[in-house]
């Protein structure tokens, strides 16, 4: 279960990010449990990159594995706007690139974002 919530804060193109823990939520916020060996990547994507966001997919970090289809729960972010992602993998991998598509087709990548303790993810 996530335990620490982490604002990703990335500056310029992969930028670098930084975390900040906060208290922990109460055990009934997480929902229902997923079955044994089901890794639940869900997170609250924050949308401060000046841009609208049309889709967002990941990929392990460091792995030659393609990218996820959109885990993009709505049809767009506009920037100053939060969005839900949601995106269950079968093996628990915390690490994870995560990039997104903006509505001019133009994509930007930010490496390295912790999932498994991360429940909202601030892009800049």
């Amino acid at each position: 279960m996530r335990n620490i919530v982490l604002a990703l804060i990335a500056a310029g193109l992969g930028g670098a990010a930084f975390a900040q823990p906060l208290r922990e939520p109460p055990l009934d916020s997480y929902g229902s449990e997923l079955p044994e060996g089901a890794a639940n990547l869900d997170f609250i994507l924050v949308n401060r990159t000046g841009q609208t966001i049309t889709t967002v997919n990941i990929t392990p970090s460091g792995e030659e594995s393609p990218w996820s289809d959109d885990i993009l729960v709505q049809r767009e972010v506009p920037s100053g706007e939060r969005a839900a992602v949601s995106y269950t993998r079968d093996i628990e991998l915390c690490r994870w690139d995560v990039r997104v598509t903006y509505a001019n087709g133009q994509r930007r990548t930010w490496p390295l974002v912790d999932l498994c303790r991360t429940i909202r993810v601030e892009l800049r």
